[in-house]
């Protein structure tokens, strides 16, 4: 009896060898793959870099809505209702300090008197914008006094000391005819 098996067959011996090496094979675990390990870095650096982003630009908005100065409409609407209901005084409390520093208050609402006087008293102003940037508006008025055709003055708000103040404007608002002749 020939021990050997026969050519192209095979022992069941080696046939079942064959199957356990490759079932054990099959079962060992695998070793982490070196690539995912190389990549791991890079995600960990770029869901950082996502996050500080996130937090940054939240940051900024938040921070630079503190910064933007409130709208100056109702600055605008008060000037103009101080203009026509003749308010000098609070018109006044609307100069920025520098215009304030030219003159009192008491000197400021009696030329407003002595143009009253002599145009008549503002009946109607309407006021259009140009905001130059986020604290600098030009205002236009639009101004009827008295019987005369409407007449267009400039005003400049400037944003200081926590709102709006008239830091420059046409002299027409204040400045009578008479008192130009003179100066």
């Amino acid at each position: 009896m020939n021990d050997r098996p026969q050519p192209g067959s095979r022992s069941p011996d080696y046939a079942r060898a064959g199957r356990d090496e490759r079932r054990a094979y099959e079962v060992a675990p695998k070793p982490a793959p070196r690539r995912a390990l190389r990549i791991l870095p890079v995600a960990l650096g770029i869901l950082a870099g996502v996050v500080l982003v996130i937090v940054g630009a939240t940051l900024l908005s938040h921070g630079s809505g503190a910064a933007q100065p409130p709208s100056f409409t109702p600055t605008a609407r008060q000037v103009c209702d101080d203009l026509t209901a003749q308010r000098y005084d609070d018109l006044y409390g609307l100069l920025s300090p520098a215009q304030q520093q030219i003159g009192p208050s008491d000197q400021f609402v009696a030329v407003q008197r002595q143009l009253d006087a002599e145009l008549g008293a503002t009946h109607t102003c309407v006021y259009s914008a140009a905001q130059q940037d986020v604290s600098h508006v030009t205002l236009t008025l639009t101004l009827t006094r008295g019987s005369a055709p409407a007449a267009k003055a400039q005003a400049q708000l400037t944003y200081e000391q926590q709102g709006w103040r008239i830091s420059d404007y046409n002299t027409s608002l204040v400045v009578a005819p008479t008192q130009r002749a003179i100066s």
